[in-house]
């Protein structure tokens, strides 16, 4: 990654994660532009679609690396959440990537769609920060806009340790 790139990266990760700025909707952009910056940057052709179901796929030490800067407790909360309410997929109803990675897809909607089934559950909390994401860019708001909230706030909780580790790699 070109460092004039990687700067901007890490300006847009720091203002998500500045403790003055109370608004997650806020944070959660800042975070998410500085992560599909990172995972798209060597990666022209490859759709945000393909890029996550590669990250899914990912290996054992960038995932043993978010799991020790990620927060267990906003994870096992959400999960809760989750539980009584799933996420949805507020443009698409019949998406079929929740419970799919590269290797194990069956090209239907899961039975635990917009559910996290565990804190080791990595492909489905990458699928919440992106189906969090597509909600907010492409849903519908204000329906709900505490339960808007409340997804966002995860998302960011999800996201901005991965941005941190994808970082990270950046510098490796």
């Amino acid at each position: 990654m070109n460092s004039e790139l990687l700067r901007r990266v890490g300006d847009w990760h720091n203002r998500a994660r500045d403790e003055k700025e109370e608004d997650y909707f806020v944070k959660f952009i800042f975070d998410y532009l500085a992560f599909i910056a990172l995972i798209c940057h060597d990666n022209d052709n490859k759709s945000d679609r393909n890029l996550i179901q590669e990250l899914k796929q990912n290996n054992e030490e960038m995932r043993n690396n978010y799991y020790s800067k990620v927060n267990i407790d906003r994870i096992n909360e959400i999960i809760g959440i989750l539980k009584s309410d799933p996420i949805t997929n507020d443009t698409n109803r019949h998406d079929k990537w929740w419970d799919c990675d590269l290797e194990h897809c069956t090209n239907q909607v899961s039975s635990n769609d917009g559910i996290i089934n565990s804190v080791d559950d990595f492909p489905n909390i990458l699928e919440f920060i992106y189906r969090a994401r597509n909600n907010l860019f492409h849903g519908k708001k204000g329906i709900d806009f505490r339960r808007d909230s409340l997804i966002v706030e995860y998302g960011f909780y999800l996201l901005n340790p991965l941005v941190d580790v994808l970082i990270e790699s950046e510098g490796s």
